[in-house]
């Protein structure tokens, strides 16, 4: 499964009017009749951990193992080019 948390885009410790409110943000950025697939996972996601109930249930008893998607977007940001540092470029052009 997805982690819920990364589909709607909050922290592990939201409250529940965040999640609502990046639930309503992702629903109106991908509505059913444009992008069905996307809708349907932030609806599960949301479904999942909508309330307090859920969210201690969903941290509890979903032991799913990650999917590739899940692994990928985790480290997604550290495969990212990064710009050279300035001591790194003056090493590497030999200054000290």
């Amino acid at each position: 499964m997805i982690d819920p948390y990364r589909v709607l885009g909050v922290d592990l410790s939201a409250s529940d009017e965040a999640i609502r409110a990046a639930y309503l943000s992702a629903i109106r950025e991908s509505p059913p009749e444009r992008d069905r697939e996307r809708f349907e996972s932030v609806r599960t996601a949301y479904e999942a951990i909508s309330d307090h109930r859920r969210r201690l249930a969903h941290a509890l008893f979903d032991h799913s193992p990650p999917t590739i998607d899940d692994l990928l977007s985790a480290v997604s940001s550290d495969l990212a080019p990064q710009p050279p540092t300035e001591r790194r470029l003056l090493r590497l052009l030999g200054a000290k």
